[in-house]
């Protein structure tokens, strides 16, 4: 073909300033809103940071000036309250045992749901979605811990956190599972594995984005958890870190600067967890928003 006869490009056109305009202006309220609910957490935040570095004084105007001297002693005193070094082991136990026990029986669970084509697994897992809206109710489960007796232990403690956790998890892993191809089954089962193999070997590693979700979901809380400890735990010494922000505030209820500075404690466990896995939450929170 010649030059001649070519197909002549039409020129392109440059987005119109209207056009321009509009982008202009959702990416300014996008960063509004975003600048907002930052403000809703960060300046909170920062009011307990400055009080927990303040002297006594200074802490009951509950201000944002600086301190005059910063009194770093005020977290040596928290971090030597008995009741506090045994808020934080406590609440490492529940945290670790209600992650490890749901990622488990939710994965597991969800691997059943999305693979069997027998009826019962999706009833089951109707009635699993159902959990989600029903309210927890804090006297059968007493009655039912104290019939086990399990009530006032970690064990039931768990089993109860396990049990509200299991709908909302499972949800996530069965959407997740559903887009993994199943010629990944069917290869293993060639190869010889059983069901049980085939789930630890080959779907489990791939379970990786939606676990570490579920993962900071679960610890963040187990470890905020409130309401369960105080029905669920009479003993004390069992309590974990928000019971102990609870009983320390009523020690120090006129000294804000040892409150807030146990605040602080009882949240950087969960701050380290969700900045080491926050690459990875957005990814397993959209991997199980698909079909379900």
């Amino acid at each position: 073909m010649t030059a001649a006869h070519s197909p002549k490009r039409a020129p392109r056109r440059s987005p119109s300033s209207g056009a321009r305009t509009r982008k202009a202006l959702r990416l300014g309220l996008i960063y509004l809103v975003a600048a907002l609910i930052s403000a809703i957490y960060l300046i909170p935040l920062s009011l307990v940071l400055l009080t927990s570095v303040k002297s006594e004084a200074e802490s009951k105007i509950m201000d944002f000036s600086l301190p005059a001297h910063p009194q770093w002693e005020n977290y040596a005193t928290v971090l030597g309250t008995e009741g506090v070094a045994r808020g934080l082991l406590n609440g490492l136990i529940v945290s670790v045992g209600v992650t490890g026990l749901t990622v488990l029986v939710c994965a597991m669970a969800a691997y059943v749901i999305a693979r069997s084509p027998a009826r019962f697994p999706a009833r089951a897992y109707q009635y699993l979605l159902a959990g989600m809206i029903a309210p927890f109710s804090f006297i059968p489960a007493i009655k039912v811990l104290q019939v086990l007796g399990l009530y006032g232990t970690f064990t039931g403690l768990i089993l109860v956190d396990v049990g509200i956790q299991i709908p909302f998890i499972t949800l996530m892993y069965v959407g997740f599972i559903q887009r993994l191809p199943r010629s990944l089954d069917e290869a293993a089962i060639i190869d010889g594995a059983g069901p049980i193999r085939t789930f630890f070997q080959v779907i489990l590693p791939l379970l990786r984005p939606v676990s570490v979700t579920s993962l900071v979901l679960l610890v963040t809380y187990a470890w905020n958890e409130f309401q369960n400890v105080l029905f669920l735990m009479p003993n004390q010494s069992k309590w974990t870190m928000p019971m102990t922000v609870f009983d320390f505030q009523g020690m120090h209820s006129y000294n804000y600067a040892l409150v807030c500075a146990n605040i602080v404690v009882s949240v950087i466990p969960v701050l380290i967890v969700y900045i080491f896995a926050q690459k990875h939450i957005v990814a397993g929170m959209v991997a199980g928003a698909v079909k379900s």
